[in-house]
């Protein structure tokens, strides 16, 4: 696969990796330290504290996701 190819794949991996990751650890903070009173919980990425880990663990699985597409695959040598 070309060079080009590989970064643009890279980059729409990295952004749902990073998005999905958020999401989830979100909903899990939301369900750990509930929303005081009837307002909605917003989940995501975004500067609440209840956003902050999942944020930031979405980064890092999203920037893991983005190397690995990246990578070039090395060839076995033959004999």
């Amino acid at each position: 696969m070309k060079p080009i190819i590989r970064y643009v794949v890279g980059a729409i991996g990295f952004l749902l990796i990073w998005l999905i990751v958020a999401i989830v650890i979100g909903f899990i903070m939301v369900l750990i330290f509930p929303v005081p009173g009837n307002r909605l919980p917003v989940v995501g990425i975004g500067g609440d504290w209840r956003n902050i880990p999942g944020t930031v663990l979405g980064l890092l699985a999203g920037i893991q996701s983005f190397r690995a597409s990246v990578r070039a695959s090395k060839k076995k040598d033959e004999k």
